[in-house]
């Protein structure tokens, strides 16, 4: 079976892993050549782990050991064991993993990202169309699965104007070399809390010399900074810029040029996943709230669903609709979950007992 992929993010590196595994074809379409620090780093659940290696993804990063919540002088508040076999890693890492068991001269194609689809009297994709610099170009596939993130072509063609807006918990991300946090970190995840509620800053090592800092704050109190290097440093050492080591280390040796805003969204489920041989993974299907730490997780889990039902034996119409079923009951028990996570998040409070990893 031939298949077009649109995004070249994890979702759809691990599909195109999890489909050739199972003998079908994959041309995936990535608009830009480098989005491989984007997120910067990441938990990755053991089930994830487990996964990953069953098709052959070396996963390097950190073991994480605990969860240290603490406030901003220092002083832990709780700290209780990380579920046995998370670890943290660079993004770039996992991206490079993932291509290197694809044969990218064949199945990467940049510079191309999804513009349009047609859709004919059976609801099946007749024409997709690819823009590729000035050019549309047309692609025609058996399967066409879109991995192509929050604000997703394919979920759009789907279900035209279904709401996904911003959450009021937007992040700050940065990545630091330092063996000096590196040895303060320990191989835990610390996290630090501001009493009022609606402002914390992770630290999580992600390999043997770098660490990620993630600055979370509540946008309808502060609303988020210009997109510029300038003013992401004057945002962050604003809020946070006193408080306890190593976050003044953290912000004295980032080079903020390379700093990301990330603005996640807050929207329900669509009702499926899939129509006819379109089919949804990753972002592009369930948007999570960064406080799950399921996002990247999920988008794996996804790619290892989609090969398993379309190894039934049913047809492809059939096959899909197992998937979205499946992953669809699974991806709203996350939806829940942070939202959960991110009400108590906004609230003051003395005991910050929730682990950030559902």
């Amino acid at each position: 079976m031939d298949t077009a992929i649109f995004g070249a993010g994890v979702a759809g590196l691990m599909a195109a892993i999890t489909l050739r595994s199972a003998g079908h074809r994959s041309v995936i379409y990535e608009r830009v050549h480098q989005r491989h620090d984007a997120g910067m780093g990441f938990i990755v659940v053991p089930e994830c782990i487990e996964r990953l290696q069953s098709f052959g993804v070396g996963i390097t990063g950190v073991p994480l050991k605990s969860y240290c919540s603490r406030d901003i002088t220092g002083r832990i508040l709780h700290e209780e064991p990380v579920p046995a076999g998370c670890r943290a890693i660079r993004r770039c890492d996992l991206i490079a993993a993932l291509l290197r068991l694809l044969p990218t001269d064949e199945t990467l194609t940049f510079d191309s990202e999804l513009d349009g689809v047609q859709f004919d009297d059976q609801g099946l994709i007749c024409d997709a169309r690819i823009r590729s610099g000035e050019r549309i170009l047309s692609v025609r596939a058996d399967l066409y699965v879109a991995a192509d993130g929050v604000g997703s072509r394919g979920r759009q063609a789907l279900f035209p104007g279904w709401p996904v807006p911003r959450a009021q918990v937007p992040e700050v991300v940065g990545l630091v070399q330092s063996s000096e946090a590196i040895r303060w970190a320990a191989g835990n995840f610390n996290k630090f809390h501001a009493a009022c509620g609606g402002i914390a800053v992770g630290v999580l090592p992600v390999d043997a010399e770098h660490v990620v800092w993630y600055l979370q704050f509540d946008a309808h109190r502060m609303p988020p900074p210009q997109e510029s290097a300038a003013a992401y440093r004057d945002f962050v050492t604003h809020l946070i810029g006193d408080w306890a080591d190593p976050i003044p280390h953290l912000l004295a040796h980032t080079d903020f040029s390379r700093v990301h805003l990330w603005l996640p969204v807050d929207a329900d489920l669509v009702p499926r996943f899939n129509q006819g041989n379109l089919v949804l993974i990753g972002d592009a299907a369930h948007p999570f709230l960064p406080f799950t730490s399921q996002g990247v997780s999920a988008a794996i889990a996804d790619a290892v669903a989609l090969a398993d039902a379309l190894s039934t034996g049913s047809d492809l119409a059939g096959a899909l609709t197992h998937y979205s079923v499946e992953r669809h009951q699974q991806c709203s028990l996350y939806i829940t979950r942070g939202r959960q996570l991110m009400q108590h998040f906004l609230q003051p409070q003395g005991d910050f007992r929730e682990l950030p990893i559902a």
